[in-house]
């Protein structure tokens, strides 16, 4: 009789881990609604406009384009507002959009350390012979205005503001920011069957890669900044325009190589870094064995 009452008792009593539980898969099926949402997307218009662009059409880069590198934002703010109501959605965009009292160091060099990989990518690249004519000075303002209506402003808010944090609550800020850089890279694979877009002449393997390392510094900017998608806009931009300047075939090897082994030896440096900083916090535990 005793047991009974207690088992009955046991099945009333709250589970202190049920609440963080829920809330660990709430997460995470947000992280695969956002993730299904925007794969699906550039996926079934890449199969919807490819026959298009194959006949040489202009017209189907632009339109596949355009809402697939805003469909991070817009699905990250979407999911945002059915989980936690319209006024998180503002709230989210302010505090993506400011950055901590002394990041200005991480905003100067998100400016700098992207368009130099590339500079040093395209004098390598234009050495061994893979060089391109640089864009005329009379299209670098349209040049410009492309790079901003496009990734480098649509993309961030989505992968760096909204999947990166919920990643970092599962699996740690180091391994999260490798899983956010490794499927940012692989969501760009569509654009590599898609003729008329740039991918479509870059070495996958090489470009990829570039980009997923390019993505995992981006994730660092990030966090030093107190989760601002400021810096990394910034960054994104730099490296958009530096090669939309040209001066540098985009199916050369060399070139995206080359930017392989800057960005992964920007990769290295940050973690261990990250990982020095980590230990040197880490408590020492003095009592007595």
């Amino acid at each position: 009789m005793t047991a009974r009452n207690d088992k009955a008792v046991s099945k009333n009593v709250p589970n202190e881990d049920q609440p963080l539980t829920a809330l660990r898969r709430s997460s995470m099926t947000r992280i695969a609604l956002f993730l299904v949402t925007v794969y699906g997307l550039a996926w079934s218009l890449m199969f919807i406009l490819r026959p298009f662009a194959a006949q040489g059409e202009q017209w189907p880069a632009l339109v596949w384009l355009l809402p697939v590198v805003w469909s991070p934002t817009i699905v990250a703010l979407l999911l945002t507002r059915s989980a936690e109501g319209a006024g998180a959605v503002g709230r989210e965009i302010r505090t993506r959009l400011s950055h901590t009292r002394g990041s200005g160091r991480w905003l100067i060099l998100a400016a700098i350390v992207p368009a130099s990989a590339v500079a040093i990518a395209v004098f390598t690249a234009r050495a061994a012979g893979d060089g391109s004519p640089l864009i005329p000075s009379a299209a670098i303002p349209v040049m410009l205005v492309v790079q901003l209506v496009t990734g480098a402003v649509g993309e961030e808010l989505g992968w760096r503001g909204f999947l990166l944090p919920r990643l970092g609550k599962r699996f740690g800020e180091m391994a999260a920011a490798w899983v956010m850089a490794i499927l940012w890279s692989l969501w760009h694979v569509a654009a590599y069957f898609f003729p008329g877009m740039p991918h479509y002449a870059m070495p996958p393997v090489s470009s990829l890669l570039s980009v997923a390392l390019f993505g995992f510094s981006l994730a660092f900017v990030f966090n030093r900044t107190g989760e601002s998608v400021l810096a990394t806009m910034l960054a994104h931009l730099s490296l958009n325009v530096a090669m939309g300047i040209g001066g540098v075939q985009l199916s050369s090897v060399v070139f995206w190589r080359t930017l392989v082994g800057i960005f992964g030896a920007l990769a290295l440096f940050i973690a261990i870094a990250s990982a020095t900083q980590a230990r040197s916090n880490t408590p020492v535990d003095t009592r007595d064995t």
